[in-house]
Order: structure tokens, then C-alpha cells, then sequence
């Protein structure tokens, strides 16, 4: 897909702010994006219903109310982004890293979590992390809480 070839062609380092890729409310339903780089990327309202995201890289990205209905997130990189309202409707989030995602408000049910990370994540009520831990999620504790300390700010 030509769209796969420019994003790889995006070459953007982690600390670079000035470049953002913006795909706000595109279409990009059924899209192959396996192993894309979009950290930092807009796709806010986005349509990647039945796309697959396999591996991809979406660190600190903002999906916010972004339609993932059916999408493939197995093995993607989802930590610290902004999954507020997002549809994650039957979607595979297998070995996917959710640490430090904003999920208020994000549809995940009949989503596939097997080994998915989650760790300090806004918008997860204990009765849906009981439910996601029951379907095979992992839930790391923040670090002071895992030495006995609490931290101090």
C-alpha cells in the first residue's frame, strides 16, 4: 500500500515535536500497517476498522474517539496514548503494551487482551480490570507500589 511506503518513509526521532503526522478523521479502514512507525501521530476520529496494526508503533499517539472495530493491535506499541473514547470494539490487542494509555471512556468489549500490558492507565474501573485480568491482561503495579514505598511528589 502507498500509504504504508510514505509513513515508513517518515523518518521521525522520538524527541522531534516539529513533525506530526496528521491523519486526523481519515479513512484508513482496512489499511495494512503492520510495524508503522506513528508515534506522536493525530488520528483522532479515525477510521481503522479491519486495519492491521500489527507491531506498530503508536507511542504517545492520539486515537481518541478513533473507530478500531475488528482492527489487528496484536504486538503494537500503544504506551502513553490517548485511547479516550476510542471503539475498540473485537479488536486484537494480543501482547500489545498499554502502559500509561488514557482509556476513559474506550469501548473494549469482545476485545482480545491476552498478555496485553496495562500498567498506570486512566479510565479503568476495577470491575473492567477484573474482566480484562479474567481474559488473560496484565496489570503491572507502578513502580512504588511494587517496592513497598510510596512515592512522594
Amino acid at each position: 500500500m502507498e500509504f504504508l511506503e510514505l509513513i515508513k518513509g517518515v523518518a521521525l526521532e522520538p524527541t522531534d515535536n516539529s513533525l506530526r503526522i496528521d491523519l486526523k478523521d481519515a479513512n484508513l479502514r482496512g489499511a495494512d500497517l503492520r510495524g508503522a512507525d506513528l508515534r506522536g501521530a493525530d488520528l483522532r476520529g479515525a477510521d481503522l476498522s479491519d486495519a492491521n496494526l500489527h507491531g506498530a508503533l503508536l507511542n504517545g499517539a492520539d486515537l481518541s474517539r478513533a473507530y478500531l472495530r475488528c482492527a489487528d493491535l496484536s504486538d503494537a506499541n500503544l504506551s502513553d496514548a490517548n485511547l479516550m473514547g476510542t471503539y475498540l470494539s473485537r479488536t486484537d490487542l494480543s501482547r500489545a503494551n498499554l502502559g500509561g494509555a488514557n482509556l476513559s471512556n474506550a469501548n473494549l468489549i469482545g476485545s482480545r487482551v491476552e498478555s496485553t500490558q496495562f500498567a498506570d492507565n486512566l479510565g479503568i474501573s476495577e470491575d473492567v480490570k477484573h474482566d480484562l485480568n479474567r481474559r488473560g491482561a496484565i496489570f503491572e503495579e507502578s513502580p512504588s507500589l511494587r517496592s513497598g514505598m510510596l512515592a512522594c511528589s
